[in-house]
């Protein structure tokens, strides 16, 4: 039997993939809208930090002022298994992110994500736990943010070149009428 190389079925791939109007989220004018954006978040300390040094290696960082992407983070822990001392054995970090991209192409939203970790007794472990989680948790967010936004970016894009459709004479359809 005789093996096909990996670029071959690249190559094909891309070629069906191009044919049915698939076009990559990470492409195109809406992540160059994100190019030369400033990013500024805000809330928990640790986790703003987190999130924006997450966003900026998505976005890169701002080489001019093309507008600017302001977040807002909020958290809340929830324990969500209890050991029979009655200790948290799991928690749910529960994040809310409110962003509002200004520039060009306004856009505003929110995403919320959850990251749930084991909480072990020793100190030093559980310490390590939370900042995984929270790591975890920046991650999340910033990818959940860029994919809103960029389908939002898009999504205006397509609004603007969608045709108008408007019945003859300019009238609204009467609704009352026909077989509802």
């Amino acid at each position: 039997m005789r093996k096909v190389p990996v670029s071959v079925l690249t190559a094909a791939a891309c070629l069906v993939l191009s044919a049915c109007g698939f076009q990559p989220l990470y492409s195109g004018r809406a992540i160059e809208t994100l190019d030369n954006v400033t990013v500024s978040v805000s809330g928990d300390e640790r986790l703003s930090y987190l999130t924006e040094s997450a966003l900026l290696e998505r976005v890169g960082v701002s080489q001019g002022e093309a507008g600017t992407l302001s977040i807002t983070l909020r958290t809340a822990q929830q324990p969500l298994g209890r050991s029979t001392e009655g200790q948290a054995t799991r928690v749910a970090l529960n994040i809310r992110a409110s962003y509002q991209l200004s520039g060009a192409n306004p856009l505003s939203g929110r995403v919320t994500e959850r990251v749930v970790f084991e909480t072990p007794r020793e100190p030093y472990a559980l310490i390590a736990a939370r900042t995984n989680a929270e790591r975890r948790a920046a991650e999340i967010v910033a990818d959940a943010i860029v994919r809103d936004i960029l389908a939002g970016l898009r999504q205006q894009g397509s609004a603007r070149t969608r045709p108008q459709t408007v019945p003859a004479g300019n009238e609204e359809p009467d609704m009352d009428e026909g077989p509802w």
